[in-house]
């Protein structure tokens, strides 16, 4: 007993981090009030897998945290399937930062606005059976404002299953999780009809307040190590609730993904960043250079119709873990403070525009040099062609002759020796002659 109380201890110390409470500020005046959140850094694979292990918030299960974190990226990523974000969230080696605002904060907040006559427009979703809900769509009720596709701040990525085992566990996983979804959303109508009936001179519990009311943003990353043998923090996902958008709620997540001292030591951190939210990732410090990130290509096409950003930490690590509050100022005026940042950003901006103008320049040479090489070896072929053409007819004039000359040899020595032949017969004819006479003579 008191070794699996040591192993719970220890499990539950190394998968839940919990984070100072921090106010954010919308940056739009009059579209919400200020509000605090704490961040919690959870793995949700560790932690479910204890049944006693303690509440990440009080009065609220652990089983529902994780279903407003699926419910949350199912609404902020309708292309992909509920089944799909579960898998990726509830990964052994997969860590979550959820932000959450305290209960009682949430309760005032409705409150005050109930009392000032701010009610929701629509009437809560009746009850459905257990049947009637498709696995498509299914969290749109869960949140009260409804997040749009258009307007988030995101990157998503997935992996697949390495093995049929792998994939049967994950879906008696999922099974699991869908059955007890069933039960979270009813318990959602059940606290949304609550606070729809609510008067003023009624006292409403806590309870009523469930962890989708909770809920500020959440991301889902994970440390993994490439081929090159390089420690890289890729973020799987991403999303803020629409409520809470302009409060500088995902750049604060961001900056405590950048944290080594939160998120664990890596190399790089990497982002498969929507076409739309390209611009938001490079306020927060990313960088979409297709020279630097072509040396993460192994990651490049891990999802598509995305752009790679990575952000590179400075070497000096061991700096102590400060949260960074959001919409900080620094006092530009502090004595001692001399750093002109804005002289070194335009600096390494200049030092990026005279690398890549180098890097054209060296481009075009080796292009030029490339085309002359082409040119050169189309010549070189073309002379080639016409020198074995001029051996083929070279070959075939030295055939012509040698038939001519042994022509003319067998013509030579043709009439050689039919001239013999007529030689020998006029010898024969005069020594007939010559025998005939003296033979007449000697008559």
């Amino acid at each position: 007993m008191s070794v699996q109380i040591l192993r719970q201890s220890v499990i539950m110390e190394g998968s839940v981090v919990r984070l100072e409470t921090v106010a954010f500020k919308p940056r739009r005046s009059g579209s919400r009030s200020e509000f605090t959140a704490q961040a919690i850094r959870v793995n949700f694979h560790d932690v479910l897998q204890l049944s006693d292990s303690p509440a990440l918030v009080p009065q609220v299960e652990n089983k529902d945290i994780l279903s407003v974190v699926v419910a949350l990226f199912d609404v902020s990523f309708s292309e992909m399937d509920p089944e799909e974000i579960y898998d990726i969230v509830s990964s052994p080696e997969a860590q979550a930062i959820v932000l959450l605002r305290h209960p009682t904060d949430v309760l005032e907040e409705y409150k005050s606005r109930e009392s000032k006559g701010v009610r929701p427009s629509h009437a809560p979703p009746p009850a459905q059976s257990k049947d009637s809900v498709p696995d498509v769509g299914r969290f749109s009720e869960v949140f009260s404002d409804s997040d749009s596709e258009d307007s988030r701040d995101s990157t998503d990525s997935t992996d697949e299953a390495e093995d049929s085992a792998e994939s049967t566990d994950k879906r008696l996983e999922w099974e699991t999780f869908s059955s007890d979804v069933e039960e979270f959303l009813s318990k959602v109508r059940e606290r949304r009809a609550v606070r729809h009936s609510w008067k003023q001179e009624q006292e409403i519990l806590p309870t009523a307040m469930g962890a989708e009311s909770l809920i500020v943003g959440a991301a889902v990353y994970r440390l993994r190590r490439l081929e090159t043998a390089e420690k890289v923090l890729q973020l799987s996902l991403l999303a803020t609730r629409r409520c809470y958008r302009n409060c500088g709620v995902g750049r604060y997540i961001v900056e405590l993904l950048k944290t080594p001292a939160l998120c664990g030591p890596y190399e790089v951190f990497l982002a498969h960043v929507e076409h739309t939210a390209v611009n938001f990732f490079t306020n927060c410090g990313l960088s979409d250079d297709t020279l630097l990130n072509e040396k993460f290509r192994e990651v490049k096409d891990e999802w598509t119709n995305t752009t790679l950003m990575s952000y590179l930490p400075p070497f000096s690590t061991e700096l102590q873990y400060h949260s960074p509050l959001p919409h900080a100022e620094l006092d530009s005026n502090s004595p001692g403070f001399s750093l002109n940042l804005l002289e070194m950003e335009l600096e390494v901006n200049m030092m990026k525009k005279k690398a890549l103008l180098a890097y054209q320049q060296q481009a075009v040479c080796v292009m030029r040099l490339v085309q002359e090489v082409n040119t050169l070896r189309e010549q070189l072929s073309q002379q080639m062609r016409e020198v074995k053409s001029l051996k083929i007819e070279l070959e075939l004039e030295k055939k012509r002759r040698n038939r001519a000359e042994q022509q003319m040899l067998e013509y030579k020595l043709t009439t050689m020796e039919q001239l013999t032949e007529r030689q020998l017969h006029v010898t024969d004819e005069q020594d007939y002659m010559e025998a005939d006479d003296s033979w007449v003579e000697s008559v």
